[in-house]
């Protein structure tokens, strides 16, 4: 009983780190879920479903090459998985716009939602996320996977909270904007763009490989990885459609165009500032600040495992430095955070798509699918604890 708990709390673990680096700066802010499904209307809704299993299946296919080879960090997983020395550089360019882009969108939606709400200087509130991080990153994969739990936990209680009050309003009609949606501007019906949207967000989320295979060694069978896999593609998946249909549903509220991300780069709290409600928009501000913190957090410590091997033996625990260099990855995202959340949403996110598709999104399904199979590591005499669980 003891040890299903256990393997139960590593898969959720594991599938919140996840989690945590999905919902920083535009689910949590809307401006990703804008862009990506809400234009596409209710397929949108559906084709933000298979992005997830997509992602999902790449996740399980990478988090068990990590498992069985070893691979705890981004630069081993790529180089194992090609099987060339070069490639992983390759990974390295994609992660660091990963870090420029999303992060420096978390940054951006955070320190300029403080300022809206507290009039807090915006390079304070990037400092505060910066120390916060540095911190958690310091001290190791176990604490990370455990604070991405209880921090989603957090957001995904938040978000239901006010997606369930702003509708008791009775602002927001469902189904009056699926049926007048071919009508409303900023929405497109098209079920082919909407699947490649798909692969494009898939793609560009893809990524998270690198956070996950730096928490990998926690993983003592292959069963917990479909569960991680499993877990992390229903909660993914429950909150886009959520959000999606709320967001649609808002299409409908008047003296607001929720599609205007010039006007309105973070959709979520000019709702929640439409429908005065502001004890709520000092909860949302807090929540998004723990979203932010958990992409940070799952990114900073993909690239301590990456990068710490210039600066320390494998065994040896260096905290200081760690905080360090999590601190100065931070302050490259926070220069780019200046270019605003919408252009690094929809510009950055859709670039890194179509570089991650051929290097990561195929790779992982094709190479590390094939390299983990009972059949290839028979043939190759590889022999892993696991396998049969």
């Amino acid at each position: 009983m003891n040890k299903k708990q256990s393997t139960l709390s590593i898969a959720i673990g594991i599938a919140c780190v996840w989690m945590g680096t999905h919902f920083g700066p535009g689910v949590a802010s809307g401006t990703q879920i804008m862009t990506y499904w809400v234009k596409y209307g209710v397929w949108g809704t559906v084709c933000s479903v298979l992005a997830m299993i997509l992602l999902g299946t790449c996740l399980y296919c990478s988090m068990e090459f990590s498992r069985i080879y070893k691979t705890y960090n981004y630069g081993d997983w790529i180089q194992g998985v090609f099987g060339v020395n070069w490639v992983k550089y390759l990974f390295d360019l994609s992660f660091i716009i990963t870090m420029m882009t999303a992060l420096g969108g978390s940054l951006n939606a955070i320190a300029t939602l403080l300022l809206n709400q507290f009039g807090l200087n915006y390079w304070l509130g990037v400092a505060l996320v910066i120390i916060c991080a540095a911190l958690l990153c310091a001290f190791g994969a176990k604490l990370v996977s455990v604070a991405s739990t209880y921090m989603m936990y957090l957001v995904i209680a938040v978000l239901a909270l006010i997606i369930i009050l702003s509708a008791s309003t009775g602002q927001l009609h469902l189904g009056e904007a699926i049926a007048k949606q071919s009508e409303t501007p900023g929405i497109t019906l098209s079920l082919p763009k909407a699947l490649w949207s798909a692969v494009i967000y898939a793609a560009f989320q893809a990524t998270v490989i690198a956070n996950i295979s730096s928490v990998a060694m926690q993983l003592p069978n292959r069963s917990t990885s479909k569960k991680a896999a499993i877990i992390g593609i229903c909660g993914n998946g429950l909150m886009l459609v959520a959000l999606s249909l709320f967001f649609l549903a808002a299409t409908t509220m008047d003296g607001y165009d929720v599609m205007d991300l010039g006007t309105n780069p973070l959709p979520f709290y000019g709702i929640l500032t439409h429908l005065n409600f502001g004890w709520a928009k000092v909860v949302y501000v807090v929540t998004v600040f723990v979203a932010v913190l958990s992409t940070a957090v799952g990114f900073c410590f993909g690239g301590l495992a990456r990068f710490s091997k210039l600066y320390r033996k494998p065994e040896e625990k260096t905290p200081g430095k760690d905080a360090a260099l999590v601190a100065v990855l931070l302050l490259l995202c926070a220069f780019a955070s200046k270019f605003g959340i919408v252009k690094l949403v929809s510009t950055g996110y859709t670039i890194l798509g179509y570089v991650n598709l051929p290097i990561l999104i195929l790779p992982a399904l094709f190479l590390a699918g094939r390299k983990i199979k009972k059949a290839y590591l028979k043939e190759h005499n590889i022999d892993m604890a696991g396998v049969d669980e």
